[in-house]
């Protein structure tokens, strides 16, 4: 049995034992170190390779600090937004206003019905203006000769009628002129008694006939005047009737006359009609006033021809005269007669023609447009086609009542219009003003027709 020891019977090799509170020294022998196969082999790191720079490749080199260069970006980029915000705001400050757009009420209609016009119409009638142009040319036409003629002056002349009862002047019924020259009508008239219009004023009754002179010569080739009936001198129906020329007489002449071929003559005559044609035409399309409806079929055409004169020793100078005449139309009168025809609740709103050129325009009866129509109180006419009747409204009116109104507030404005603008939208500039304009010049109206 092995021999048991205390801890306190163990001495040192001193000699002299421990005291009992020292730990007893143990050595432990440390394991044996083996060679571990879980760990991986140690990476080779290549050996770094050496470059050689030459001096002059410094210039090639570019340093790039990329803090800076995000940094410049930034800066430009904000920059650029400033700038853009504080143009907006300058232009919305410096462009101020409010643009109003506006849709009128239209009516589609279809037009066809003939009716009159007069110089000087009625309530419920349609009127017009007569718009006159001249212009003259002349031509060389080769003559034979010449020859002793005696040629009486010729016309026409309105006679008029001023008493209530009919008025019949037989052929070759003389009119005397207040210089004395005395005409002739060529045919038996009657003249209607007068009648009185709508306001009690009388209107004479009238009819037109052709004259002649009572004798040959130029002196007779007088200027619109009036005349007196000699054979009703010392009777009431003196000062009762009485005739008016609106154009000069012509066609008197005594003496020597160029013979010319009358064919010839025909050509340079037709020739020199198209010519003051197309410049009354021209001009026509130059002078035709604002305001005014201008249809090209409605004008009419009177030549005259003027006494011939002398060009050298075989020639002769022919001389035309051209006259257009168009009745013109304002436009509002013609458009509120047409919805007044047309539209079942036109109540004599303000309106317009979108197109009054979509209407065709004739005479109703075709022989007016070869005529003089200077002297006519009433024409007949006829239109045809379809349009569009568009209602007005007073755009400065509008302008006026929108000024200084709230942005809330314009559909109230508008709203006074229904009866002209179906409807409307607006926009105020700046973006973030809530009033219109104080000055109507910075509210701009536009009028669009149809959508």
């Amino acid at each position: 049995m092995a021999q048991k020891w205390n801890l306190q019977d163990i001495k040192p090799a001193g000699g002299k034992a421990p005291k009992a509170s020292l730990v007893r020294e143990v050595q432990i022998q440390a394991p044996e170190r083996r060679p571990r196969t879980d760990i991986a082999p140690r990476i080779q790191r290549p050996e770094p390779i050496e470059t050689q720079f030459d001096d002059s490749d410094l210039s090639t080199i570019d340093i790039i600090d990329g803090k800076s260069e995000k940094r410049h970006r930034v800066i430009v980029t904000s920059a650029v937004s400033v700038f853009i915000i504080a143009l907006v705001f300058v232009v919305n400050i410096f462009l101020g206003g409010a643009d109003v757009t506006v849709h009128p009420k239209i009516r589609d209609v279809a037009v066809q019905s003939s009716f009159l016009i007069y110089t000087a119409p009625q309530t419920g009638e349609l009127g017009y203006e007569l718009l006159s142009l001249e212009e003259s040319g002349e031509r060389q036409v080769k003559a034979s000769g010449k020859e002793q003629v005696s040629l009486r002056s010729e016309g026409k002349i309105f006679v008029y009628n001023k008493s209530t009862s009919l008025q019949r002047l037989i052929k070759n019924t003389r009119f005397e002129s207040p210089d004395g020259f005395v005409y002739r009508i060529k045919e038996s008239i009657e003249v209607p008694a007068s009648i009185k219009d709508a306001k009690g004023v009388v209107v004479p009754g009238s009819v037109v006939a052709d004259v002649f002179a009572d004798s040959t010569g130029e002196k007779f080739n007088i200027k619109p005047t009036k005349f007196t009936v000699p054979g009703l001198k010392g009777s009431d129906q003196f000062d009762n009737v009485y005739g008016e020329s609106t154009v000069a007489f012509t066609g008197g002449f005594e003496g020597e006359k160029y013979i010319l071929d009358e064919q010839e003559l025909n050509t340079a005559q037709q020739a020199l009609h198209v010519e003051l044609r197309d410049k009354l035409l021209k001009r026509l399309e130059e002078e035709k006033p604002a305001g005014f409806v201008v249809y090209k079929d409605a004008v009419t055409f009177v030549y005259e021809t003027l006494p011939s004169t002398e060009y050298g020793d075989s020639l002769a100078t022919i001389k035309e005269q051209a006259r257009l005449q168009v009745p013109i139309l304002k436009e509002p009168e013609l458009a509120a007669y047409l919805a007044k025809k047309s539209v079942t609740d036109y109540n004599n709103e303000s309106v317009l023609l979108s197109d009054p050129q979509t209407l065709t325009f004739s005479y109703t009866d075709a022989t007016t447009g070869t005529t003089d129509i200077k002297n006519n109180q009433s024409l007949d006419i006829t239109l045809k086609g379809n349009t569009q009747i568009v209602w007005k409204f007073d755009e400065d009116v509008l302008k006026g009542e929108l000024v200084g109104k709230k942005k809330s507030e314009a559909d109230l404005v508008l709203s006074k219009y229904s009866s002209s603008i179906s409807k409307a939208q607006s926009e105020i500039r700046p973006f973030w003003a809530n009033s219109f304009p104080k000055s109507p010049k910075d509210i701009t109206i536009t009028t669009i027709i149809g959508e």
